[in-house]
Parts: C-alpha cells; sequence; structure tokens
C-alpha cells in the first residue's frame, strides 16, 4: 500500500536516504511523517529538497482541473516578479495577502487591497490575513462556502504562508493542524487534500522563487534574518559618501549629491553600522549595483524585506546577487 507523509505529500519509502519521502525501513509501516518533516517538527532542523516546480506546465494543469484558485502573497516582500504568475491563472483567483502580522498596526488593510489594484492587478477578491494571528481566516473560509467553492487550489511562492493557511483553517475548525511548515524552499513536495467540511483545499508545493535571498545565502544566515513580529521600520540618513552595512549581506552606499532618508522594514534584530565609505572594504566583493530611486519608491529585497525611500536617491548597493533587488512605488 502506498502511503504518503501527512507533512509534505511525499510517498513514504525506505530506499533513497535523503530524498523526499524517505523513512527508516522499520518505522515505514507506522509513520505518518516523513523523516524530514519529522525532524522539521520536532527538533526545528532544516534542509531542502531540490525539486523545481515548473510554473507555466503547473499553472496549465491546475487550469484544466478549473478549481478555484488561492493565491498567496508574502506583504513582507512583494513584488512584480510574485504577481506575475497571476497573469497566467484563468480560473477564479482569491488573491490572499498573508503575514499580515508582520507589518505596522497603523497600516490600514484597506489601504493595502488599494495599493494592490492600482499598482498591480485588479483582483475582484483581495484578502488581508494573519495565519500566525488567526486575523481574517474566518472571513476568507466563509467566502468559499459562500461562492459555494468546493474544492480548490492554494497555491504561490515558497514561505507565502500556503500550508500555514491551511493549518489555520484546520485549527479554526477544532482540527489539529497536520501539514509541515518551514520557511524553506520545497517544504511541500507533492498534493495534499485536506477537507474541511464540505470544503476540500489543495496544498501544493511552492513556486521557487530564483531572485530570492534564499538561493545565495547559508540556511542559518536566512532563517536568522527572517522577521517573526511586528516590524518596527528603522530610520537612517545618509549623507554623500556614507554607507549603511547590514548583518553580513548587505552594504548600502549613497553615490549621489544629496542626503537620502532610508526606512527599513527588515527583522527588528538585525545590526545595522553606519560609516564613511572610505573607511570600509566590507562586502565589496558582492554583487555590484547602481539604484536611482525618485520620490516615494520602495526597494525590495527578495525573500527579506523592502526600504522606502522618501525622496529622490542615487545609490551603490553591495548584495550576494543584485537579480535580488527591485523597484516598486512605495506601499507604506
Amino acid at each position: 500500500m502506498i502511503k504518503k507523509c501527512n507533512g509534505c505529500g511525499s510517498i513514504l519509502q525506505s530506499e533513497k536516504i535523503g530524498e523526499e519521502g524517505y523513512i527508516k525501513d522499520n518505522k515505514l509501516e507506522t509513520a505518518s511523517y516523513c523523516e524530514r518533516c519529522f525532524k522539521i517538527i520536532h527538533y526545528g532542523e532544516s534542509s531542502i529538497i531540490d525539486k523545481k516546480v515548473d510554473i507555466k506546465s503547473f499553472l496549465n494543469e491546475v487550469e484544466k482541473e478549473k478549481y478555484p484558485i488561492i493565491y498567496l502573497l508574502d506583504l513582507t516582500c512583494l513584488s512584480q516578479n510574485l504577481i506575475n504568475p497571476l497573469t497566467k491563472i484563468k480560473n477564479k483567483v482569491y488573491l490572499v495577502l498573508t503575514k499580515r502580522d508582520l507589518l505596522p498596526k497603523s497600516v490600514k488593510n484597506k489601504k493595502l487591497i488599494e495599493y494592490i489594484k492600482n499598482n498591480f492587478c485588479n483582483i475582484e477578491d483581495i484578502f488581508v490575513i494573519s495565519s500566525e494571528k488567526m486575523w481574517n481566516i474566518d472571513n476568507l473560509y466563509n467566502r468559499l462556502v459562500k461562492d459555494k467553492v468546493k474544492k480548490c487550489f492554494c497555491i504561490g511562492y515558497t514561505n507565502s504562508g500556503k500550508s500555514t493557511l491551511i493549518n489555520s483553517f484546520l485549527k479554526s475548525k477544532g482540527k489539529k493542524s497536520i501539514i509541515t511548515t518551514s520557511p524553506l524552499p520545497n517544504t511541500t513536495t507533492e498534493l495534499i487534500n485536506i477537507k474541511l467540511d464540505d470544503l476540500t483545499i489543495i496544498d501544493t508545493p511552492g513556486f521557487l522563487n530564483e531572485k530570492s535571498i534564499v538561493n545565495y545565502v547559508d540556511l542559518k544566515t536566512y532563517k536568522q534574518a527572517l522577521p517573526k513580529k511586528e516590524i518596527k521600520p528603522k530610520i537612517y540618513f545618509l549623507r554623500p559618501g556614507y554607507m549603511l552595512i547590514i548583518e553580513n549581506f548587505i552594504r548600502i552606499e549613497n553615490t549621489g549629491n544629496e542626503g537620502t532618508t532610508l526606512i527599513f522594514y527588515l527583522k527588528n534584530e538585525l545590526k545595522y553600522r553606519k560609516l564613511k565609505i572610505t573607511t570600509s572594504e566590507d562586502l565589496k566583493i558582492l554583487d555590484k549595483v547602481k539604484i536611482d530611486t525618485k520620490k516615494d519608491e520602495d526597494i525590495v529585497i527578495e525573500g527579506l524585506g523592502f526600504i522606502k525611500i522618501p525622496n529622490n536617491s542615487s545609490l551603490t548597493i553591495y548584495i550576494e546577487n543584485k537579480e535580488i533587488l527591485s523597484k516598486r512605488k512605495k506601499m507604506i
């Protein structure tokens, strides 16, 4: 009999150590989770399975099923890159903006929805949620029930919160959370059908964001840099000829002729150093990119957060890979 891991959907197997679904032979008959999921759940250990989802092919298969789609977007590092797959979806879409609890409470949900509609995509049904705090979970579920949705896909990029959302649905129904959650790529490796009363939600493998910083730093650094609680913006004013170094992964120089203000929406515990450009060679071996911003633009650091820049600026940024960075109109 074929058994699947409750946490990631992989077929349980005992022959290929280190590959998806692996469990020791003596536990194969009784196990509910693969070894990888068990270690994530009970010990906080992390590992990545090298399995890439072809977005175009996957969406073609989803379209054939004609089920509605819950499409998740992480509010902490929202970019056009993450929204692009929406333009290829023909099924009914419920757009869900996740991790609301990480943004300042002063930001209104209505403004976030307006921002999406005015700058990215004018989708009718948009929900702002926090699965961790159970905010607006019932509103989303009740809309699905009201629209008589019997089955739907839950899709999005890695770490957008798909499995966490489904676990929160289970929790709201008084059921046990069963799906393994992790900020790492490919935590969910196969389709998982979750029955919630008259609604079945299909959890899916996350799309790999090739522009995310997770692909360019070690796992320990990445996990330590992810925000876990409400972000408190940090404000720095950089005069020409000065720079900021954030931990060991980004260096930002003001190479313009005017002073500029930088407002950081990143993990609160990250350490910043403000120096004259001439006093340090730190991080200059990294990718170098020059970015000019207009008034009230954000620079997104894919996978981590964003920097709001209220005034025109000329910056030189050193980072692991320049593809990690993109610009957008200010969100906050």
